[in-house]
């Protein structure tokens, strides 16, 4: 079992005093494409290896079937219906050879091709790892299992699972030297895992961390959609985190961007906003009503995005 370690470092603590600095709106138009299925609330979305935007529609409130659903880039969406049809599908990611993974509240990861056909599920080892977050690593695919206080790796070449004991893991991201991080809101803190050794360390924060995205820096970037809310970023290099405090704007999903920049979802002010490592942030129109959740951004640099109440995803296309 690996040993944990929990910094306490001043650098660590190196709070944002004030509020972010705002500027003027980005440039663009914002465009939003209505999803087949009424009330089946769109969630996570992800970039396809085939060029589309692949989301997952949940059905935790509702009597909508469970889908994982395309959109392409002019804005067509096909829905698949998988085997599991009383599961409820959650997050997404694409893997090698044309293939995403996506969790659910069943046992195991989900697969499905870019050209739409489901191949068979992977049991995971643990019959209680459900609905955990994804992340992809060259050939991992890397799951969350709050339930079970582990990150479950999965080789999809050898087929192996193999299991690292952390903190209640709430979301994870692996950089590019092959380290995990992931979010411990019970623990109000940033983990970070070493699978060669399995050392973990904790790094406190003054905020609830819950979404994850690592900026083209390197900087672990998080959302805190608990009161006090807010967006924070981790210096892996000297440990500390720096957190700009929102008003209750709800902060969820959040992704990077390859200008360097991040983007996020404000669930409650029905839009999306982007922010720079000095904190200045610049938001999208805001569409009442429109709960924003899941968010990738494109290569081009546009974010998509979903709005879970609306039953639409929103593209904000930059100028």
């Amino acid at each position: 079992m690996p040993v944990r370690r929990l910094v306490l470092l001043a650098t660590a603590l190196a709070f944002a005093g004030g509020a972010p600095m705002a500027d003027a709106a980005p440039v663009g138009a914002l465009k939003q494409y209505k999803v087949p299925t009424a009330n089946s609330q769109p969630r996570a979305i992800t970039n396809g290896a085939d060029g589309n935007r692949w989301f997952t529609l949940g059905t935790e409130f509702t009597n909508a079937p469970p889908a994982i659903a395309r959109i392409t880039p002019a804005g067509d969406v096909t829905e698949f219906r998988p085997p599991c049809a009383d599961c409820i599908v959650t997050d997404i990611v694409q893997g090698p050879d044309g293939v995403l993974y996506y969790s659910s509240n069943n046992p195991e990861l989900g697969r499905i091709t870019t050209a739409g056909a489901f191949l068979p599920a992977i049991p995971t080892p643990s019959s209680s790892a459900l609905a955990g977050e994804l992340a992809m690593h060259g050939t991992d695919v890397w799951m969350t299992d709050f339930n079970n206080d582990a990150l479950w790796r999965y080789d999809t070449v050898g087929g192996q699972f193999t299991r690292f004991d952390v903190p209640e893991p709430s979301d994870v991201v692996i950089d590019s030297a092959g380290i995990a991080w992931f979010s411990a809101p019970l623990e109000s803190a940033l983990g970070r895992l070493d699978p060669a050794t399995g050392a973990v360390t904790l790094t406190p924060t003054s905020i609830i961390p819950r979404a994850l995205a690592i900026a083209t820096d390197g900087g672990i970037w998080f959302t805190a959609r608990f009161t006090p809310q807010g967006v924070g970023r981790l210096d892996p290099t000297s440990g500390a985190v720096t957190v700009f405090p929102l008003a209750t704007v709800g902060p969820e999903d959040i992704a990077a961007a390859p200008d360097g920049s991040v983007w996020f979802t404000q669930t409650t002010k029905g839009n999306a906003a982007r922010i720079t490592n000095d904190g200045t942030i610049t938001e999208t129109k805001v569409v009442k009503g429109s709960e924003p959740f899941g968010i990738t951004v494109e290569p081009d640099g546009d974010p998509w995005y979903t709005m879970l109440a609306a039953d639409k995803i929103a593209e904000f296309q930059l100028r």
